[in-house]
């Protein structure tokens, strides 16, 4: 018979592993542009996956699977830290040579690990065969080598949370600063998201401490397991609202140039060239965007305004707008606030204005609700709104004017 606590138990870990599962679905349907960052928050959400396997694991089956098994569970946990580091870094434009080195940690774990599972089925295959648990714990308090394997484990899951914790809040806190100078009025939505995500992980993180803890030290503690794990599934669930409510904060720049832009490019660092002082650069890290990077999302901005139809989509949106300028939503909105002194929304309805204004007068017989609608604008009222703060006029007061002109 299975012990409430543990039904509970199981529960948790399969809401937690749905939840995974759709943050890993949601990440990859991102596309090319984002994967440079996502990729390390797929991993963060295949070692989740796994630690909810493991609780529902550990009520099916029996004890010696679950030793057989021990290894790849515990050696997983030590991916959670490296892969939001090495997402924050990715994405605050300072991508680590090789983020492989990262995960190197999962080689010895998976040895110190297996070694333990080793001398348990060495020393005690009948207690494991049996399930009888209690003989197997006395027995490892008078194991001198299989003490020290597994503290050796625990303390380097320590060690690694405290080394890394600190880097994460920092390059992400950078991030956020470096941001707030190319960020308009996305700043505010743009750090509630960065601080919701650094407190949910390392909420996350104390969470796997706290269970390490009771693993180690409570002869009992099924309940407290589930209170702990009932915890975590709450703030994961958290972060995966919060990486579907914000799906495109975060997608990296895919520059593809053309020959034109290359060309262009190599004029213009022939007639200027820009110095970084190195130590200066060490400190700041790297520029999300330099003087040539602005000139061409300025030009891939034009070349949008002018050969396509892309303004007077109803749908747009400042990801969308940013994707067709190769830029990120972020970059872009820096450019628009600091070199052309304009919201995106300001942006927008200049260009929508223009056209209305043009469909007003050559087209007399539109009305203007129809005309509102053929340029993006979902509703009359905010038409005229827009409208009147671009041109100081209503659109039918424009009309009249403009043909009365005519007429004379």
């Amino acid at each position: 018979m299975i012990e409430t606590a543990k039904i509970v138990l199981m529960v948790i870990a399969v809401v937690g592993l749905g939840q995974a599962a759709f943050l890993m679905l949601l990440l990859r349907h991102e596309g090319k542009r984002a994967f440079r960052a996502n990729r390390w928050l797929m991993v963060f959400a295949f070692a989740s996956c796994l630690s909810f396997i493991e609780d529902i694991t550990d009520v099916l089956l029996t004890p010696k699977w679950m030793l057989l098994m021990a290894p790849v569970f515990m050696s997983m946990t030590f991916a959670f830290v490296p892969s939001i580091y090495l997402y924050f870094r990715e994405i605050a434009d300072r991508p680590v040579r090789r983020p492989i080195y990262h995960f190197v940690i999962l080689i010895p774990v998976l040895a110190a690990t297996s070694g333990v599972v080793w001398i348990l089925f060495d020393q005690f295959v009948p207690e494991i065969i049996h399930g009888t648990d209690v003989e197997i714990d006395i027995a490892i308090d008078q194991h001198i080598g299989l003490s020290v394997l597994l503290m050796t484990v625990f303390i380097g899951l320590y060690i690694q949370l405290f080394a890394y914790m600190p880097k994460i809040w920092k390059v992400a806190l950078g991030y956020l600063r470096q941001a707030g100078e190319q960020l308009g009025a996305d700043q505010v939505a743009l750090r509630r998201w960065i601080l919701e995500i650094l407190i949910g992980i390392t909420i996350i993180f104390l969470i796997f401490t706290m269970t390490s803890v009771i693993d180690m030290f409570v002869k009992d503690g099924t309940w407290l397991t589930t209170v702990v794990q009932g915890s975590f599934a709450l703030v994961f669930f958290r972060m995966c609202h919060l990486l579907a409510s914000n799906p495109a904060l975060f997608v990296q720049a895919d520059w593809r140039e053309t020959d034109a832009d290359r060309a262009e490019n190599r004029t213009e660092k022939s007639v200027s060239t820009r110095v970084i002082d190195k130590d200066t650069q060490t400190e700041q890290g790297r520029q999300f965007l330099d003087d040539h990077d602005v000139a061409r999302i300025r030009r891939r901005l034009d070349k949008v305004v002018d050969e396509t139809e892309m303004l007077f989509d109803p749908l747009l949106s400042m990801p969308k707008l940013a994707a067709a300028v190769a830029a990120t939503p972020n970059q872009l909105s820096f450019v628009l606030n600091q070199h052309l002194d304009k919201s995106f929304f300001d942006f927008v309805n200049e260009r929508r204005t223009r056209e209305a204004s043009r469909l007003l007068i050559e087209e007399p017989e539109r009305t203007i609700l129809d005309i509102a609608t053929s340029v993006g604008f979902n509703s009359k009222s905010t038409f005229n709104l827009a409208f009147k703060k671009i041109t100081g006029l209503t659109p039918s007061a424009y009309r009249r004017k403009n043909l009365d002109k005519t007429d004379d």
